[in-house]
């Protein structure tokens, strides 16, 4: 499908490509991401279109703000050490990241490795992500190394992406700030360089991610600028083999997590997946309380390190584990309203029209099912039951959960969960959860 036609049909549907980039931008609200990783080198596009939509059907059960897809590289520079699992080539994570719209209706944060190109050669790489795969979001990654040769650095990467309109952040490394002290200068220097949010590697040790929020936070006040989002991204961890690769990426796993992963792995591979999820719960959970006075905000990222299937399912209830912590940690009641939307209408604003447009109708066909009722025991006829459905056209793509933290009063709750009920039963349905004060 050409760039014309896929923005016709966003068009059509009120979807906003840049929907996902104004999210991670927003410091009001957190975002909830999951992590894929595109198919291997030489997949057909049939089958890339098979795996994309598995993975949404899956990812369907998850109230999703939308997806980070990744650019997968060798790293070889980085460490002596032997690389756990082998280096394979993936398709390019723009062309696998432009399905994502049309199958799931949720828009993607595409990685992109800025040092194998020239400056010529990534503007091609941007012009042809925008225009023909319709990506409005990256997150843009420098070298494994300070020793790696490179032909293009991130400052001069971020000015190309500035001068294309496009949107992007870029990456903070808890552990390199526990060893230099300097991290939240990078972030602060990337900032002033245009990245709109910063995406973490895996968190296992929570300390280290609080002294880096905590100095980030001190900086921007002693500057007077609003820190950019901080999601952080968690992985399950349920093989040795997966814990010696988590510590080949550099991702810091502090003793103790690592014996209580092991220790779990000798009763089954699941228990040791359900351990690092409890871990994971538990670092998040510290991370929000000692963070919460640093002005920072946050969003979850949640990925899968390896190809085992125990840790991929094991991705899901992590998700909802840490969605649930972040939002309690807000200090307001939130809940869930169920309602239709048409894939790919993730315009904030017209969902939540749509939303009024429904009750608006419902609360029309109930005052017209009173009135008849009240008509009827007048004259002792029976009532109808076949009222209208609220939106008569008919659903145009799979059902999907959405996040939205729009106020709503708290005396609405019970009423919302009524009337999403009535919706339910009326319509067809996507989960929403509604932020009440």
């Amino acid at each position: 499908m050409s760039s014309d036609s896929k923005s016709k049909t966003f068009t059509q549907r009120g979807w906003d490509p840049a929907w996902l980039a104004k999210a991670l931008a927003d410091p009001t609200r957190p975002v909830f991401l999951a992590g894929c990783v595109p198919p291997r080198e030489g997949t057909a596009e049939v089958q890339s279109m098979e795996i994309c939509q598995k993975f949404c059907d899956r990812a369907r059960c998850l109230a999703t703000d939308g997806f980070t897809i990744y650019d997968i590289q060798d790293e070889a520079s980085r460490t002596a050490e032997t690389r756990p699992f082998p280096f394979r080539r993936t398709l390019p994570p723009e062309e696998f990241a432009g399905l994502f719209p049309l199958l799931s209706g949720k828009g993607t944060v595409v990685y992109k490795s800025v040092g194998e190109e020239d400056s010529e050669g990534f503007q091609s790489w941007l012009s042809r992500s925008m225009g023909v795969h319709g990506c409005s979001a990256f997150n843009i990654v420098g070298a494994a190394s300070s020793s790696a040769e490179v032909k293009l650095k991130v400052p001069d990467a971020a000015s190309l992406m500035i001068k294309a309109n496009a949107s992007f952040g870029c990456v903070c490394i808890a552990e390199r700030h526990l060893t230099r002290r300097s991290e939240h200068l990078n972030m602060l220097r990337k900032q002033q360089m245009g990245a709109a949010w910063f995406i973490s590697q895996a968190v296992y040790d929570a300390d280290a991610t609080v002294q880096l929020l905590q100095d980030y936070g001190e900086l921007c006040r002693s500057r007077g600028m609003q820190p950019a989002k901080v999601v952080l991204t968690f992985a399950p961890c349920g093989r040795p083999k997966t814990m010696q690769f988590i510590k080949w990426l550099g991702i810091a796993m502090p003793a103790d997590v690592e014996h209580r992963v092991e220790a779990a792995a000798v009763t089954s591979k699941q228990a040791a997946v359900n351990e690092s999820i409890k871990i994971c719960s538990e670092a998040l959970s510290t991370i929000l309380e000692r963070s919460s006075g640093t002005g920072v905000p946050l969003g979850i990222n949640v990925e899968s390190v390896s190809g085992f299937r125990e840790e991929i399912d094991g991705v899901f209830e992590l998700f909802r584990q840490l969605q649930h912590l972040m939002l309690d940690a807000r200090g307001v009641p939130w809940g869930v309203r169920w309602y239709r939307v048409p894939v790919g209408s993730l315009t904030r604003s017209a969902s939540e029209q749509e939303l009024f447009r429904l009750e608006a109708e419902l609360e029309e066909k109930r005052k017209a099912l009173a009135s008849i009722k009240k008509s009827n025991r007048i004259s002792g006829a029976a009532t109808p039951l076949d009222i209208k459905q609220p939106n008569d056209e008919p659903a145009s793509g799979p059902l999907q959960k959405a996040i939205s933290l729009t106020p709503m009063p708290i005396g609405c709750l019970v009423a919302g969960a009524l009337l999403g009920f009535v919706l339910t039963a009326l319509s067809g349905v996507r989960v929403k959860f509604v932020r009440a004060e």
